[in-house]
C-alpha cells in the first residue's frame, strides 16, 4: 500500500532537497570568514534555506507533472501524479510551495525574492518546453544547480568570491554531464514522444564523445583547482595536503574511473551508473570546501 505522505516526499525528492540545504549551509560557513556556528540559525540565513528548499520541490513536482506519460514509460513504478496524489493536487502543490517561496524571499529582501521568482519561473519554463529540447534544457538546470550556490554570494557579500565562484563552476559542469547521461538512459522514452535531446538527434556514441570531452575538461579543471587550493584559500599547508588526499581519494580517482564507465556504457543500466557516480562526484566535491577556513 502506497502512503500519501511517503509519494509526496519521494515527488519532491526530499534527499535531493536535502543535499541542496546542505550545500548552502556547508557554503554559509565554511566559505565565509570568520563566521561562528550561531549564525546558522539567523532569521535571514534560515529564510533563505526555506525558501530554496521549496522552490526546488515546486519545480521537481511542475517536472513530474508535466513528464507523467513520458515516465509511464521510462520508470513506470516510480510514476507519482496521477496515481497517490493527483494531477490537480500536484498543480495546486506547486502553485502554493512556489508562493511561499517568493514570500519568504521577500522577508530577506526584493533582490532575492526577485531571484527566487526567476528561479521558480525558470523550472516551469524548463518542464514546460525546454526539458527535452536539444542541451538548452540540460544548460538551464545545470545553471540553476550552481545558482543555488551563487545566490549565496548575493545573500553574504563577504563570502570568498574564489570559492563561491569554484564550486558555482564545478556545480555546473557535473550536474550539465549528469543531465546528459539521464537523457541517454531515458532515450527509449524520449524517442517515443518525439524529444530532441542530445542522444537522439546525435545518437548515443556522438553523445558518449562529447561527455568524454566535458568529462576530461572537468577532470582538468578540478586538478588545477587543487594545485591553486592554497592560493584561493585561508588553509594551512597541513590542510592542504589533507585536502589533496581527500580530493584524490574521493573525487579525482573517481573521476577517472567515470572515463571508463563512459566509454564502456551500452545499455540503460550502465547510464544509471553512470548517473549515481557522476552524483556522487558531485557531492564529494561539494563537501571539500570545509577544508577552505582551516
Amino acid at each position: 500500500m502506497r502512503l500519501p505522505l511517503v509519494d509526496f516526499l519521494r515527488l519532491i525528492r526530499v534527499n535531493n532537497l536535502i543535499i541542496i540545504s546542505a550545500t548552502q549551509i556547508f557554503a554559509y560557513y565554511f566559505l565565509t570568514p570568520n563566521l561562528s556556528y550561531t549564525q546558522l540559525f539567523q532569521e535571514n540565513f534560515l529564510l533563505l534555506l526555506i525558501s530554496t528548499f521549496l522552490v526546488a520541490a515546486a519545480g521537481y513536482i511542475i517536472n513530474d507533472y508535466m513528464d507523467v506519460r513520458l515516465d509511464l514509460i521510462n520508470k513506470p513504478s516510480k510514476v507519482i501524479v496521477g496515481n497517490s496524489i493527483s494531477r490537480r493536487w500536484a498543480m495546486f502543490l506547486h502553485i502554493v510551495l512556489n508562493i511561499m517561496a517568493i514570500l519568504l524571499a521577500l522577508l530577506i529582501n526584493k533582490k532575492i525574492a526577485l531571484l527566487v521568482f526567476i528561479c521558480a519561473f525558470s523550472l516551469w519554463l524548463y518542464s514546460q518546453f525546454l526539458k527535452k529540447t536539444y542541451l538548452v534544457g540540460n544548460i538551464l538546470v545545470a545553471l540553476l544547480t550552481a545558482f543555488t550556490l551563487w545566490i549565496m554570494h548575493i545573500f553574504q557579500e563577504d563570502m570568498m568570491v574564489a570559492g563561491i565562484w569554484v564550486y558555482g563552476i564545478f556545480a555546473f559542469a557535473t550536474t550539465l554531464i549528469r543531465e546528459i547521461i539521464k537523457d541517454t538512459e531515458d532515450l527509449r522514452g524520449d524517442q517515443n514522444f518525439k524529444c530532441r535531446t542530445l542522444p537522439i538527434v546525435l545518437g548515443v556514441r556522438k553523445t558518449k564523445e562529447i561527455l568524454l570531452v566535458l568529462h576530461l575538461t572537468v577532470i582538468g579543471l578540478t586538478i588545477a583547482f587543487c594545485t591553486s587550493f592554497v592560493a584561493l584559500s585561508y588553509s594551512s599547508y597541513k590542510i592542504y595536503v589533507m585536502f589533496l588526499m581527500y580530493m584524490l581519494i574521493l573525487v579525482i580517482i573517481p573521476m577517472f574511473a567515470m572515463v571508463w564507465f563512459i566509454r564502456t556504457a551500452d545499455v540503460k543500466r550502465d547510464f544509471s551508473r553512470l548517473s549515481s557516480l557522476s552524483k556522487w562526484i558531485m557531492m564529494a566535491g561539494i563537501i571539500s570546501m570545509v577544508f577552505w577556513r582551516f
